[in-house]
């Protein structure tokens, strides 16, 4: 008789507690293998400067190009370079937890920094990149470079004034 309201009661909090394939849990990521540099198309956007404003907003992206699912686990690094000079690196913002990526779906990062002001297009104090910086997974070692682009769709300088690109937490990218 009392076996019934134990399995009544273990079913119930198994139902609220997201059950055992719940997206994006510890215990369901550890199943999978971590998303790979090379196993992600990247693509960096630099989106249009907000009026009275000294910093910029940008956005690294990343599609998984494989047909089995990964997990993005923590935040990826950014660099951006000036040729072998002086270079400004992504620092994360927040408690990044994993990104649980089926084939196809992507990530999403954004990213904020100083630029350079209206009317001073190369001040000494930044960092005036190609356009490009190199990107490596969270726990991979091989970086790859990642053109810039402009929401319009064509290439962009990344102008860092500052040695620090600050880096929300990686967030699954909206299905579109």
């Amino acid at each position: 008789m009392r076996k019934r309201p134990l399995i009544v009661a273990a079913l119930a909090a198994l139902v609220l507690s997201g059950g055992l394939v719940a997206c994006d849990e510890p215990r369901v990521d550890a199943l999978h293998a971590s998303c790979t540099t090379e196993g992600l198309r990247w693509k960096v956007t630099v989106l249009k400067k907000k009026a009275r404003s000294m910093h910029r907003e940008g956005r690294l992206s990343a599609v998984n190009t494989g047909a089995n699912e990964c997990v993005f686990r923590g935040y990826p690094d950014f660099l951006v370079h000036y040729g072998k000079g002086p270079e400004a690196g992504g620092v994360g913002q927040g408690r990044a937890r994993p990104v649980s990526l089926p084939g196809g779906t992507g990530v999403v990062v954004d990213l904020r920094y100083r630029d350079a002001e209206p009317g001073h297009p190369n001040p000494a104090d930044c960092i005036i990149s190609d356009g490009s910086a190199v990107v490596t997974a969270p726990r991979d070692t091989k970086g790859t470079p990642v053109r810039a682009w402009d929401e319009r769709g064509r290439r962009a300088r990344l102008d860092v004034c500052d040695d620090v690109i600050r880096m929300a937490p990686p967030r699954r990218a909206a299905a579109g």
